[in-house]
């Protein structure tokens, strides 16, 4: 049961690290650690994206990055 709440995290957040711009890596540890609360990290966590210039975390719904300068 415990391997299967492992397992279970670590793809929930491999989910997560890609959707975040994070290494698969990342995901399985972060995934690991944290077992089944890794599925609430992942509804709760916010709406980012990384500028494709300057590669700052900016809000997802930005049309200008508020580091660059530059048009999103």
């Amino acid at each position: 049961m415990i391997i299967a709440w492992m397992l279970f995290g670590a793809l929930i957040g491999i989910s997560a690290a890609k959707r975040k711009g994070f290494g698969t890596a990342n995901g399985v540890i972060g995934g690991l650690l944290l077992g089944p609360f890794s599925i609430l990290m992942y509804f709760v966590s916010s709406d980012r994206r990384k500028c494709p210039q300057c590669a700052e975390w900016i809000k997802k719904e930005a049309k200008i990055c508020p580091h660059c300068k530059s048009n999103v």
